[in-house]
């Protein structure tokens, strides 16, 4: 009998929200593939009720669990896609880093060792990084130098290398990255005295403890730490060096590449922990050692592809691969390295893996530039941990406006590319990536935009006062008699505003007259003097000059003929007078 539930909301971690809608489809208590047995040896049942709700650029792990059946399980993804940044195994651990926020819905299936199935529709909710988003500056230490990195909204507002005092410790970050210091301000690095043990047959050469310790990056930075050809274990090869970081329990390797021309090894990382170059324990014997048959419990996996060659590898019932694995096309152009106890999860029991360079790939986001893309197969295939893929460029190659230090590579995603956190090897002229599936990826570049044109800021407005066609009328007057001084004052600026216009005569102020004027306006301005000083008298307004004569008036001109007869007349009275005395004084 084929029943059906409805959908169910439950509460996540920590009173977060996640929707998960489960919904198996059963045959007397056990779902089964098409005509698969329906008298089951036992009950098959997802037990998994709750999931935590992911956060960008914060570490993330999940276990999906199932009861009823016949142990062990093997889950896969058999529709939709997880978030960006996590990975399913096969022992139903969902772990990584989401990189992207929204809602994503896919539906996960647990096989039985009986051949019986149940299958869950999940949606996990990603949210943005609050944190970070509130982040406007960090302060940084590594090794005695110290720096600022400024964001905005959350991210990285510029590419940013920062670098130690004594040159050995760099850590790159990308324009665009989301930074989550969980709750700090401030990162920094210092050399680990007293670093963990080695878990496995590996010699630590050096090895730093970052802060604050779980801090993320997304996309992930690069780390490039140096060593010394002397510091090296006897026999040891600088080709086999790698970085690896301590999970809280072991030395993890993580995907690097190495330039032995600058002693550098270099890696993504996601998140501060302690970090150190490690080395492989060198050969004992250059003869290679004799390979030993699988037991009966293994298999074996084919990888192959028409641009790869083909390999194959060992791998447990549990699909766990017994040794590394690195697959390159001829010349390098392509790799993909599986490390050892890599548990591989090819869905509905296929036994080889492929990879095929798309013809017609999806286009471009905005801002970048497809170089090329792959079809990895088959489609959700999972890992875990995460592979890494490189892809090989030719400088020459690349489009114009895109710089070798912007590749980086996308995952394929409802038709659009989103970006992962990448590594660019300028020496190798490789990118490479940690990726946890298998679908489509591309080698895309962001697009080097030509630095935008200068704003140019209009002056504020302001008035410009000339004066011009300085003239006075009559240029000759009589004594009292007025004169007219017309000046011409013109406003060349931008702004109206009020002038004072000041008429001075023999180069003192004789008068003033308070006028407002438009921008790109003139008027003239009339001023009416009267002088009874005969006399030239020099008229200027503001640099500009000219003159006019007074004379005297009519009345001025009698006044000064009147003076001198008057003087004749008195004196020849005064004579009259005196010779009337004399003649007196003579007739007595």
């Amino acid at each position: 009998m084929i029943k059906s539930c409805p959908p169910k909301l439950f509460s996540g971690i920590a009173g977060l929200l996640i929707a998960i809608t489960l919904c198996v489809s059963w045959v007397d208590g056990l779902a089964l593939p098409a005509g698969a047995d329906t008298t089951p040896s036992g009950a098959c049942g997802i037990s998994s009720t709750s999931l935590p709700v992911g956060m960008v650029g914060n570490p993330y792990s999940a276990t999906l669990e199932a009861g009823g059946g016949t142990l062990p399980y093997t889950w896969s993804i058999v529709s939709g896609a997880l978030p960006v940044g996590l990975g399913l195994s096969s022992t139903g651990i969902i772990s990584g880093i989401p990189l992207s926020a929204r809602t994503y819905s896919f539906s996960v299936r647990a096989d039985d060792s009986a051949s019986h199935y149940c299958t869950m529709s999940i949606s996990i909710q990603v949210n943005s990084n609050t944190l970070a988003d509130n982040l406007t500056t960090i302060q940084t230490l590594l090794i005695s130098k110290s720096d600022n990195l400024t964001l905005a909204n959350g991210r990285l507002i510029a590419n940013q290398e920062l670098a130690s005092a004594d040159g050995r410790m760099k850590l790159k970050l990308e324009a665009g990255t989301v930074i989550n210091l969980q709750g700090q301000s401030y990162l920094g690095a210092a050399v680990e005295s007293n670093p963990p043990a080695a878990t496995d047959n590996t010699t630590l050469v050096r090895a730093y403890s970052f802060i604050p310790s779980g801090a993320t990056f997304a996309p992930a930075a690069t780390l490039t730490l140096r060593y010394e050809s002397a510091s090296l274990p006897a026999g040891a090869t600088e080709s086999s060096l790698y970085l690896a970081y301590w999970s809280g329990s072991a030395w993890e390797k993580l995907f690097s590449t190495v330039n032995t021309t600058l002693k550098e090894v270099s890696a993504p990382v996601a998140h501060f922990t302690t970090f150190a170059i490690r080395c492989p324990a060198p050969s004992t014997s250059p003869t290679a050692p004799t390979p030993t048959a699988p037991s009966a419990a293994t298999g074996n996996v084919t990888l192959s592809a028409n641009i790869l060659g083909t390999t194959t590898a060992f791998i447990t019932s549990g699909g766990v691969l017994t040794s590394a694995v690195n697959l390159s096309s001829a010349g390098g152009k392509l790799s993909i390295s599986l490390a050892d106890n890599t548990t591989v999860s090819l869905p509905s029991g296929s036994r080889q893996i492929t990879v095929i360079q798309l013809a017609s790939p999806a286009a471009a986001p905005a801002g970048s530039k497809l170089v090329e893309a792959y079809s990895f197969g088959p489609d959700n295939t999972t890992f875990h941990p995460a592979v890494g893929i490189a892809v090989q460029y030719d400088t020459a190659a690349l489009p114009a406006d895109v710089q070798e230090g912007d590749l980086y590579i996308a995952i394929a995603e409802n038709s659009t590319w989103i970006p992962l956190p990448s590594a660019v090897n300028p020496q190798a002229k490789t990118v490479s990536a940690q990726v946890s599936r298998f679908t489509g990826y591309a080698l895309l570049g962001k697009v080097t935009a030509p630095p935008p044109a200068p704003v140019l800021t209009p002056p504020p407005a302001t008035a410009a006062f000339s004066t011009s066609d300085l003239a006075v009328s009559p240029v000759s007057a009589k004594a009292g008699e007025q004169v007219t001084v017309s000046v011409r004052v013109v406003n060349g600026g931008t702004a109206e505003a009020p002038k004072t216009v000041i008429l001075k005569i023999n180069d003192r102020d004789e008068a003033q007259k308070q006028i407002t004027l438009a921008a790109g306006k003139s008027q003239v301005v009339n001023f009416n003097v009267i002088k009874s000083e005969p006399g030239q008298y020099t008229v200027s307004v503001d640099g500009q000059s000219t003159s006019f004569t007074v004379k005297e008036s009519a009345a001025q001109s009698r006044d000064a003929l009147s003076i001198p007869i008057l003087i004749i007349i008195i004196a020849g009275g005064l004579l009259v007078i005196i010779l009337a005395i004399v003649l007196i004084m003579k007739q007595m």
